[in-house]
């Protein structure tokens, strides 16, 4: 890493431990997690990779792992969750992918929580890549689906829609009800499935949280949200390029 990127790691990490203290931070399906916690340490999240600003914040100083890819901004990603007390495995479904998810297999098995946002590191957005099924499976551990919104926010136009609470926004964050859990030894048919299902319960909560912060709710638990059949119309893409 260059010399002049480890003032810009700690200045992110900086950054992520003061800025998230600002927001009001509403929290639902914590206790799927205690739960989970109390009887096993080697829990696995999952969150879309426009959020993973929030993540960042919300697992500082658990020791936790997840898997960042070996570009120069993930080195310097890789820095700041250091500084936040996340452990980095490098690579991607790109470059290294296979080498990153042994290593995080390995670091789970030994009893450490983690996980990774499983659309990244170039998407599509909102559609899962097989690693993270594979995780689960070969672990044996518990996969929790794990969302949030914000508003107000700036949502930035990139692939994944990146979002940056503003200072004092309203923040829904969404655990769902039961954690996926994936036997080993199965078909890739069958891991498709599972991939699938997934997909729609990460979506369903993204859904929900976007929903119920853009609409200034109160008074109820997200979760119990009715989710239309279109719900994926209503999650932000990326807008097309002026003149494009």
């Amino acid at each position: 890493m260059q010399l002049g990127k480890y003032p810009l790691a700690w200045m992110g990490a900086w950054f992520i431990r003061s800025y998230f203290k600002l927001m009001r931070i509403e929290t639902f399906g914590r206790e799927v997690e205690t739960e989970l916690l109390a009887q096993r340490r080697d829990v696995l999240y999952a969150g879309w990779h426009r959020g993973f600003l929030y993540y960042a914040y919300h697992y500082r100083d658990r020791q936790g792992a997840g898997i960042i890819s070996q570009s120069r901004d993930g080195e310097l990603i890789a820095v700041v969750c250091k500084r936040l007390g996340i452990h980095a495995m490098r690579g991607s479904s790109t470059r290294g992918g296979p080498e990153a998810l042994r290593d995080l297999i390995s670091y789970i098995l030994a009893g450490h929580i983690g996980g990774f946002t499983p659309d990244g590191p170039v998407g599509p957005p909102y559609e899962s890549k097989p690693g993270i099924i594979q995780l689960a499976a070969r672990t044996g551990s518990p996969l929790l689906a794990f969302c949030w919104d914000a508003e107000p926010s700036h949502e930035f136009n990139s692939w994944d829609r990146t979002i940056l609470p503003l200072p004092f926004a309203r923040l829904a964050v969404l655990y769902d009800r039961a954690p996926l859990h994936v036997p080993a030894g199965l078909s890739d048919e069958a891991y498709e499935g599972y991939r699938v299902e997934f997909d729609r319960r990460m979506n369903h909560l993204a859904y929900q949280a976007r929903y119920y912060v853009k609409n200034h709710l109160k008074g109820l638990d997200p979760r119990d949200l009715p989710v239309p059949e279109d719900y994926l119309d209503y999650l932000p893409r990326r807008r097309p390029r002026k003149g494009s």
